[in-house]
């Protein structure tokens, strides 16, 4: 196909040129002549170079790209690679279509090298991507599945390309979920539960402290537990902050169930990248910025960007109907905060040419307001900054076939583990039936591909789709592929 296209370019562009007077060649130009064709009925390719020539040589275009239509189709070289042309379209569009037998010879070649025909980059850049970055106090779930492989995609394909990539998993460390968990440890902890299955326990009581800082009278009724904690302590929400913040301001118990909780929390994430065969560079959570946060308040507030509004510290932009928040009026910080700390620490230390964030379209004027501020900011790294791109790589969300967000039939988030468990047991019944039982697999073997089969069907059913919108996830559709 590269073969094709940059042989016919070449053509074209010498056939455009005067043939009594010398000219400059230049690559770029040439391919400035030929693009895909908007509507594959009309061939492959279409070449444009007859209306910008005819205006310089005084002809039409039409007749003039009749005249190079019978020019081309006598040349062997440019026939070998390219079916024969038939006449201009429109103004003087000539569309060319690639021969099956030069494609299928493109391909042949290209299966045969091990860059499959892509050539690197000439000029590499440092490249940072941040992705995944779920919550690491409560189990990821099918949201997460998006960003993870879309992000794990990208970093495969900038590398193969030769540039320099840096993956980052901003883990959300830090926030209120602690607070759930540590409130939860205090009042209503399973201290066997917790010795036999640490994350499960803590899962567990993130799960039951959530219902009852919430005080849905839905879920409390739907959960005798719950409802008997919200009634022994109504002020749980406001107690849940209170434990949050006193992580945050170095209460030393907090300190220290937040340092025995965090390795058990990051070993179960770890291990569902295993299964996805996902790793990163770094993996720097909210907790590593943390200290940066009332400096980024206080640079904002002296140059002028940010001021106080209700008790509340935020950034006005224009055009923006909502201010960027950095710091609430109970003195707390926010997503913000930290995303613009890490965007400059970032800068300073990694001094990327582009960094690339993989998040849900929801976020799309969060990191409008983000990128905006980082810019004015004037920090040790605006330099950087100003020179560098910034790239929200927006993806839709994963539906249900219903069409609504993907969920149980409880109606809770569906589980990663659970889907990808799922897949797993469905490849699993296919691998043990037909011809595939057949070819005399053991159990292990059998359970070790339905182990790759179901996992990669579930990260492909998710790439192959339009990933700036939403899509229907259906379990038989996947396996269908």
């Amino acid at each position: 196909m590269a073969e094709a296209v940059g042989i016919g370019a070449i053509k074209y562009a010498d056939l455009s040129q005067n043939r009594t007077t010398d000219y400059v060649f230049s690559f770029d130009k040439m391919l400035e002549l030929v693009r895909e064709t908007a509507d594959p009925k009309f061939g492959d390719y279409t070449a444009t170079l007859a209306m910008p020539l005819a205006k310089r040589l005084g002809a039409k275009p039409r007749d003039l790209a009749e005249r190079l239509i019978v020019r081309l189709n006598a040349d062997t070289c440019f026939t070998r690679l390219f079916d024969h042309v038939t006449g201009p379209v429109g103004p003087g569009f000539i569309n060319v279509r690639v021969r099956d037998d030069a494609l299928a010879c493109g391909v042949a070649a290209a299966c045969g090298d091990p860059r499959l025909g892509v050539l690197p980059v000439a000029q590499s850049e440092t490249i940072v991507l941040d992705y995944s970055s779920p919550n690491v106090a409560k189990p990821m779930h099918v949201g997460h599945i998006r960003s993870t492989v879309i992000g794990d995609a990208l970093a495969r394909i900038l590398r193969f390309r030769g540039h320099r990539v840096i993956t980052d998993n901003h883990l959300g460390d830090w926030g209120t979920q602690f607070g759930m968990i540590l409130w939860g440890w205090k009042h209503c902890r399973d201290e066997a539960a917790y010795t036999a299955d640490p994350t499960a326990e803590l899962s567990r009581l993130y799960r039951l402290v959530r219902k009852v800082a919430d005080a849905k009278p839905e879920e409390l009724a739907a959960d005798p537990e719950a409802a008997a904690l919200a009634e022994a302590h109504p002020e749980a929400g406001r107690e849940v902050l209170l434990e949050t913040a006193k992580l945050h301001e170095g209460d030393a118990e907090n300190r220290r169930l937040w340092d025995e909780f965090m390795p058990a929390c990051r070993r179960e994430i770890e291990r569902i990248y295993g299964r996805l065969d996902v790793t990163f560079d770094h993996t720097l959570g909210e907790s590593f910025f943390q200290p940066l946060l009332a400096g980024v308040v206080t640079d904002l507030t002296a140059a002028g960007l940010a001021r106080e509004s209700r008790g509340a510290i935020g950034v006005f932009l224009d055009g923006q109907e909502t201010p960027l928040l950095i710091r609430k009026a109970d003195g707390a910080f926010l997503y913000a905060t930290t995303d613009l700390a890490t965007l400059a620490w970032r800068a300073e230390h990694w001094q990327p040419d582009r960094i690339l964030y993989v998040v849900d379209h929801r976020q799309s004027q969060h990191f409008q307001q983000v990128f905006t501020t980082a810019r004015s900011w004037g920090c040790r790294a605006a330099e950087r900054l100003a020179a560098m791109q910034l790239v929200h790589v927006a993806f839709g969300t994963v539906l249900g076939e219903d069409g609504k967000p993907f969920k149980t039939r409880a109606g809770a988030a569906v589980g990663l583990e659970a889907l990808l468990d799922e897949g797993v047991e469905r490849a699993l019944a296919i691998v043990g039936e037909g011809e595939h039982a057949r070819q005399g697999m053991d159990e292990a073997q059998r359970q070790e591909v339905a182990e790759a089969v179901g996992i990669g069907a579930i990260k492909y059913a998710d790439l192959s789709q339009n990933r700036t919108t939403d899509y229907v996830f259906s379990f038989d559709k996947m396996l269908e592929l």
